[in-house]
């Protein structure tokens, strides 16, 4: 399954922190995470800094043995499938083991239920992305611990699943997770007092080491996953998490506690752009719950044909919310039911009821055609422990503002069905009936439960709108050129859109007008020929709709983008001679311009900067300016653990090829090369092999940092040849980059205040404050025919080679003589810059006046301001 952006963004935080943890530091780790989120591009969108304040907050215990950090997504984010491709990266980065134990720890019994189902289910998304990432998996709840046994620990990724309660009582005799269990003897056979196991304090084993559950996972120390768990931080003692003895954690949450390490925080945003979750929330307010009930009975009836036409066959869900059992209460669950039959006239079998005492969506697969469930009561005891995407009205008959559990609910209703944009926009929003005062009262309080699922203020009160009288037909999105409103065509019933093409089915819109009758209209972006078809299908019903929409087309062609005006914007690539074969230049083509051999220098085997000390707690290994700790572990169990017990320079080499292998050099140079980096530690540098073997993922780290060292060093001797005059540059016609005309892929978008009048696109990347100046100066020059901002390393964006990988210049124009002009903004200075201004120079000059190229600074040396620089690249 594809990741969202916002899901791999997190990720990539995630290993960042891992690999800044590997100095010891974890407070230094986490500072540097959140400066990337400044510095880097690719994460800058990223919320996470507003949760920094304070800084890293270490676990109570485990300050230098376990780093703590928290993702933070809004419900309906995808937690529990990003956290299981969190493990591999904490496998790879952190543990530094090729099979890792992880414990799973979830907030309640019925998530528990859901989870583990999930990850034994064959073919899930959970359990695929641990599959492919170890091979072999094994997944246990904690009660199904004796079950497990020690090889399991070496030959596959065992991934144990509990809750938090499991390991909360601080007494532990009262924890059968933490007595003695003769079942679990076998993994204590190689135990020894001194690694901080429980001991029997009575009996005839007293003073030994005890057969725990605690004891077993606190010598295997596993990866601690918390999916809604984040209660186990705050709600147990430091001595319970030593017992544990987990080697990092790992948060999932919508809703980070204080000092929580939060390292990456989507918004509700991107969440909807998504497509994973269902937004606006369309509110109606009440006089009475009576009142309230009859809106949702009514709202769902409307849904239900519109959910029955739709293609994934969505049946609409109306989930209540009743007042709890006590003195005074009107509507309570017993009440709430008899309404909903004798008043509303819905059959029993329709409803179930979901609260502590009455069960009745166990074993209810309501994605199941020949389910019959519509409306489902209950009070809190869903909590996170049901999900249903086909849930889209949410109806609360006691004030929001004071009932419990509305967040746990609402997340319910919002999740978007399959997590794809329906066809009837009816489909896309969610639904909410409150019995409150007034709509601002309502608001107000929805506002703060949405901001208590993790949506972010702005978000949540942009997210609530009052129900208009007349479906909105457009989805938010704020072109920059304007356009005529589409033809809205009136139709007395929904129609038949089967028969359309897949595309034409996609395209249409359709929503209730509020007079009985529908409305329905095609997406702006639609072709004409989409347009012209869905026209043809209902003009017996509208006559007139074949015209509307021409007179359409035509209007809409004077205000198309140029790229939609079928304008082309080309761009000269450079293209290299290298021993007589003409290629496109890339950092590769560099690296084959000097010659590339691994085994050419005997010096390119030494290792200057790995070192090691032996501390108290193990090794220190320094490598290029980084600290990597390695602590002391059973060596029985690290040589379990590594499939090896007979370890020498050529089995050390052999690892290391296995760990480190590179696409670029062939495996035996690669293996010889591993060879000679261990014989010239062993031969020259005189370190044990005891030690070596004791750091190797140490090692194998410092071997893939110097090859990718020495491959920057013979790009950069490559380059600095092509400047010299070697490679025979060129560029061509046939060569040359070109901006799709109907693809323009970017992170985000510009949502400013700033409206070119010549982009190439309809839309626009965002830009910064420095590179909105730069926007406005090149939008406004004569010279210029149309341009487009580039500047994301996205497929579709235009690049030019450099010694460390492409780089995307900011901006791109065509000019009125045909030639283009290519701005690289530099609003701080990168390292190197002078290289990329070298290459893109170079390339203008053997274009042939095809391309002029210009990086404007922010501060230029010789004072210019940016309009200056960038007219001065023209003259």
């Amino acid at each position: 399954m594809l990741l969202k952006p916002y899901q791999d963004r997190a990720l990539a935080q995630l290993r960042f922190f891992f690999r800044q943890c590997r100095s010891g530091d974890f407070g230094a780790a986490y500072a540097a995470t959140i400066a990337r989120i400044e510095s880097d591009d690719e994460v800058s969108d990223d919320g996470a800094a507003a949760f920094a304040r304070g800084g890293y907050s270490a676990v109570e215990g485990l300050e230098r043995e376990a780093p703590y950090c928290c993702i933070r997504l809004p419900t309906g984010g995808g937690k529990t499938l990003l956290a299981a491709h969190a493990v591999k990266i904490a496998a790879d980065e952190w543990m530094e083991r090729p099979k890792v134990p992880v414990l799973w720890l979830v907030p309640s019994n019925p998530i528990l239920t859901q989870t583990i189902d999930a990850l034994k289910q064959p073919r899930h998304p959970y359990r695929l992305a641990l599959e492919d990432a170890f091979g072999a998996i094994a997944v246990f709840d904690v009660e199904e611990r004796r079950q497990i046994a020690p090889q399991d620990f070496i030959n596959k990724t065992v991934v144990i699943v509990g809750t938090m309660q499991t390991f909360r009582i601080n007494d532990t005799n009262m924890r059968n997770v933490y007595s003695t269990d003769e079942n679990l003897e076998r993994h204590f056979r190689d135990a020894r007092m001194g690694e901080g196991l429980e001991v029997e304090d009575s009996g005839p084993r007293r003073g030994d080491v005890k057969y725990s559950f605690a004891n077993l996972l606190h010598r295997q120390r596993p990866l601690l996953i918390l999916d809604e768990a984040h209660n186990f931080m705050t709600g147990l003692s430091g001595n319970v998490k030593q017992r544990l003895n987990p080697s990092a954690i790992i948060e999932f949450t919508a809703t980070p506690k204080p000092r929580s390490n939060v390292i990456s925080a989507a918004s509700a945003l991107e969440l909807k752009n998504a497509e994973m979750i269902k937004m606006p929330i369309h509110l109606t307010q009440h006089g009475s719950w009576q009142q309230a009930v009859n809106a949702a009975v009514m709202n769902r009836a409307a849904l239900e044909p519109i959910g029955r036409g739709d293609p994934g066959r969505i049946r609409p869900i109306a989930l209540y919310q009743a007042q709890p059992q006590t003195e005074g209460a009107e509507a309570t669950v017993e009440l709430l039911k008899k309404h909903l039959i004798e008043v509303e006239k819905i059959p029993e079998e329709a409803i179930v009821v979901a609260t502590g005492d009455q069960r009745g969506l166990d074993g209810v697969d309501l994605f199941d055609p020949a389910c019959k469930v519509e409306h489902v009561i209950t009070v809190q005891a869903l909590k996170e422990g049901w999900d249903c995407s086909f849930a889209y009205i949410f109806c609360s008959v006691a004030s929001i503002r004071s009932a419990g559990a509305v967040e746990q609910l609402l997340g319910r209703v919002l999740r978007m069905p399959f997590a794809q944009r329906r066809v009837s926009e009816e489909l896309n929003r969610a639904y909410a009936h409150v019995s409150e005062a007034n709509f601002a009262t309502a608001a107000q309080a929805l506002t703060d439960k949405l901001t208590e699922m993790g949506f972010d203020e702005r978000s949540a009160r942009q997210a609530i709108i009052e129900t208009p009288p007349e479906m909105q037909l457009d989805g938010g999105d704020s072109p920059l050129f304007r356009r005529p409103a589409a033809p809205v065509h009136r139709l007395p019933s929904r129609p038949d859109i089967s028969n359309l093409s897949p595309e034409a089915q996609r395209a249409t819109r359709m929503a209730d007008d509020g007079e009985g009758g529908v409305a329905l209209t095609v997406a702006e972006d639609a072709p004409e020929e989409v347009q012209r078809e869905v026209a043809a299908a209902i003009e017996p019903f509208v006559p007139g709709s074949i015209e509307s929409v021409e007179r359409y087309i035509e209007q809409a062609a004077a205000a198309r983008s140029p790229a939609e005006r079928g304008v082309k914007l080309e761009v000269p690539r450079l293209q290299l001679s290298v021993q007589g074969e003409l290629d496109l230049a890339e950092t590769e083509t560099f690296i084959d311009l000097a010659g590339w051999d691994l085994l050419d220098d005997p010096g390119k085997a030494e290792l200057p900067a790995f070192h090691y000390s032996e501390t108290g707690e193990g090794f220190a290994f320094d490598i290029e300016g980084d600290t990597i700790i390695c602590r002391n572990i059973d060596e029985q169990i690290e040589l379990a653990l590594d499939d090896a017990t007979d370890w020498d320079a050529a089995a050390l080499s052999r690892f290391l090829d296995r760990w480190t292998k590179q696409i670029h050099t062939s495996q035996p140079v690669y293996l010889e090369y591993c060879r000679r980096v261990v014989q010239h530690l062993l031969d020259v540098r005189r370190m044990p092999l005891a030690v070596l073997v004791r750091g190797k993922y140490a090692l194998r780290r410092a071997v893939s940092d110097k090859v990718k060292l020495l491959r920057e060093q013979t790009a950069r001797q490559g380059v600095q040849m092509f400047l010299e005059g070697l490679g025979e540059p060129l560029v061509s016609d046939e060569s040359a980059f070109r901006f799709e005309p109907y693809f323009y892929n970017a992170a985000s978008y510009y949502s400013g205040s700033f409206r070119p009048n010549r982009h190439y696109y309809m839309r626009m990347g965002k830009l910064n404050n420095f590179e909105v100046e730069c926007a406005r100066i090149i939008d406004g020059l004569p010279e210029v025919e149309t341009w487009v901002r580039n500047g994301e390393a996205m497929p579709g964006n235009y690049s030019l080679p450099t010694s460390k990988g492409n780089f995307f210049p900011d901006f791109v124009a065509k000019l009125r003589d045909g030639s283009v002009f290519v701005i690289e903004a530099k609003g701080r200075v990168d390292e190197y810059d002078r290289e990329k201004d070298n290459i893109g120079r170079r390339t203008a000059e053997v274009s042939g006046g095809k391309m002029r190229f210009v990086m404007v600074w922010k501060d230029d040396k010789d004072g210019r301001d940016v309009a200056t620089q960038i007219r001065a690249a023209l003259a």
